[in-house]
């Protein structure tokens, strides 16, 4: 009998500095997944779990003679294993999830949004006296005679 699912948080986006930090650490491994002519199954779903509870961040190759490209297969893996796309390379797929329990990766800190400082508002001023309109100057040179 499979086990249940337990119901996941809903994910934060990763930034792209947490992004960086995946790849960095995703650079050395191999491919633990590889996705056939067949697509997305059940059973490379089964196996794309058991590998992010197992390892939190691994590739997952898509083969030549998948009838779908990476970059459109990403949303449903990310979906089906409700994990995150930390990069794209050609056929490869980088995947991260974070472990429920003991978790192996510590992506780098969000900083808080910076406030607005607040900046004194510029007042208004007059107007220097001989810049005024020509129109206006005018129509006093009218009114003198």
């Amino acid at each position: 009998m499979p086990k249940k699912r337990k119901a996941r948080a809903p994910l934060v986006p990763l930034t792209g500095k947490q992004k960086s930090h995946l790849r960095s650490l995703a650079h050395a491994l191999k491919p633990v997944v590889q996705i056939g002519h067949q697509g997305l199954t059940a059973g490379v779903t089964t196996a794309l779990e058991v590998a992010l509870e197992r390892h939190e961040l691994i590739k997952v190759k898509v083969s030549g003679e998948a009838e779908v490209e990476a970059d459109e297969l990403a949303p449903a893996i990310e979906k089906a294993t409700h994990s995150q796309l930390a990069q794209i390379i050609g056929r490869t797929l980088v995947l991260y999830r974070r472990r429920d329990e003991n978790p192996k990766i510590v992506l780098p800190k969000v900083k808080a949004a910076k406030t607005a400082k607040a900046v004194p508002s510029r007042q208004a001023r007059p107007a220097p006296a001989d810049a005024e309109d020509d129109d206006d100057s005018a129509d006093d040179d009218e009114d003198l005679e």
